[in-house]
Parts: C-alpha cells; structure tokens; sequence
C-alpha cells in the first residue's frame, strides 16, 4: 500500500446486504483522509473492482453466499492469491474464535464487528498505515478466553500459508494425505511437507494432536 498526504486512503467495501453497505460507506466517509471507491455485492463483483481499480485497503464481509461460493476463508485466499500486500479489514457478526484464528493466520489486517462498526471502524483505519493488526474488544475478548492470542502475541506466531491452510481444512475433513494430493493436484510429498510444516506451527506433535486441535478451534 502506497499512500500520500495529498490524495485520500482508497476503500473498496463489499457486503452482500446493499443496506448494511450504505451504512459502511457513511462511517467510512465520516473519517478524514477516507474515499470509497468502490461497493461490491458478490465476490465476483469484489474481484472485479479489485482487478480494475488502485485501492489500499479492502473492508469487507466475511460471508458473501452467492450460488456455490459460501466460504469465507476461501475468498479470502483468493482476495490474498491475487493481491498479496492488501490491507484487508474484515466485518462479521461471527462468534467462532477458530475462524478468527484462521482469518488471522491469512494475514489479515482487522476483525471487527458489526455491532460497533461506527466506534471501531475509525480505529482500524488509522492502523493500517502503521501496519498493525485490530481486532474489535469483542474479538479479542473471544480470542483470549479460547486461549487463541495473547494481545503481546499478535503477529509472532508465525502464520500457516493458504496452502498450509487449505491442506487442514481438507484435513480436518477426514481426507488423507493422498486424496488432498488429488484434489489440489499437488504431489503426495509437497503435501505432506505442507502439513509437517504446519502442525509445526501450530504447535502439534502428532496426526491425533492436529485433529483434535482442528475440531476445538472450529475448522472442521
């Protein structure tokens, strides 16, 4: 993200609820410095703009279910694929601190809620530039009666890569080591690295430690 003093922090916002978007982009336009570029309905809209337009910071919903896209995590590694160093702020009202792990493990930039988007939104914003993780009290709060994060902690755990997280999910599914090398086209071996690679991140010794861990943390 390159910013400058003289032109305003580009925002692309995306919510499937036109309603909910209105009252975003009128928080949005209420913080100084802040012009939204762009509105998006649907991932293939949000794609789209993001494709198309020069922006700096992506705020977004988590879920935008249209036909078969109904995964949150999955659009945001394709929003990451394709635009590694965006901003991306997300806006839920989901109470599930293994999604928010999982979210965070993508890299993203806040989690807010939307019940107190007009006092929290201001705030995430102006950490952006400082490159700063924001997590909303409510967030956080979950987060650390789960044991998830610690405040000191952020950004210090390293995170897994889409790649890793795509394998535990699949994982946590029950799908072996063979059958993920299938469906991802990958070779049995890069797949199974993926997975050393992050049961060392997470801190597991063992196949039972991971599933147990992917199931308390909600991503099976």
């Amino acid at each position: 993200m390159s910013t400058s003093p003289l032109r305003p922090l580009r925002i692309v916002l995306a919510d499937d609820h036109p309603i909910f978007r209105i009252g975003l982009q009128a928080v949005l336009e209420q913080i100084p410095g802040v012009r939204v570029v762009a509105q998006a309905g649907s991932p293939k809209e949000l794609m789209a703009h993001l494709q198309a337009l020069e922006c700096d910071v992506l705020v977004t919903d988590f879920m935008m279910p249209v036909e078969q896209q109904n995964d949150g995590l999955k659009l945001l590694e394709q929003i990451r694929r394709h635009f590694p160093q965006l901003p991306i702020l997300v806006v839920t009202m989901l109470n599930n601190a293994g999604l928010f792990r999982a979210m965070l493990a993508l890299g993203v930039s806040g989690l807010l809620s939307k019940a107190s988007l007009a006092d929290e939104l201001p705030q995430a914003i102006r950490c952006i530039p400082q490159g700063k993780t924001y997590l909303a009290a409510s967030v956080a709060h979950l987060l650390q009666q789960d044991g998830a994060v610690r405040k000191d902690m952020i950004g210090v755990q390293p995170p897994l890569s889409p790649r890793e997280l795509e394998v535990t999910r699949l994982l946590a599914v029950g799908h072996t080591v063979s059958q993920i090398a299938v469906l991802l086209n990958r070779s049995k071996q890069t797949v199974s690295t993926q997975k050393v690679s992050a049961m060392r991140k997470l801190g597991v010794a063992n196949d039972a430690a991971l599933y147990l861990y992917l199931q308390e943390h909600g991503l099976t």
